[in-house]
């Protein structure tokens, strides 16, 4: 098991001991995939060298924030969810 962290532009993966942190990708790496349908939904990638890292992003009403770390599938990609009224069109309109 390990935490996420974005911290000055970086999203790391952090051991829960945090004796091991490992950069998944910098702010400016980010790439936007705006989807197709349910089985593409919007995204954002991030890469630091040979590393990626995925966060899907899926609308929620609901007032409670959700992340979700599916693993690494293949070597050295990283594939997360975030569930989250701003995943929704305008669901974070005026912050």
């Amino acid at each position: 098991m390990a935490v996420i962290r974005f911290i000055d532009y970086v999203l790391d993966l952090v051991s829960m001991d945090g004796v091991f942190t490992f950069t998944l990708g910098f702010q400016d790496s980010a790439k936007w995939n705006e989807g197709s349908d349910l089985s593409d939904p919007p995204s954002v990638s991030y890469s630091y060298g040979e590393k990626r890292a995925n966060v899907s992003l899926v609308c929620s009403t609901s007032e409670t924030s959700q992340f979700e770390a599916l693993g690494e599938n293949p070597i050295n990609v990283y594939r997360f969810i975030l569930t989250d009224k701003c995943a929704c069109w305008n669901g974070c309109r005026g912050k």
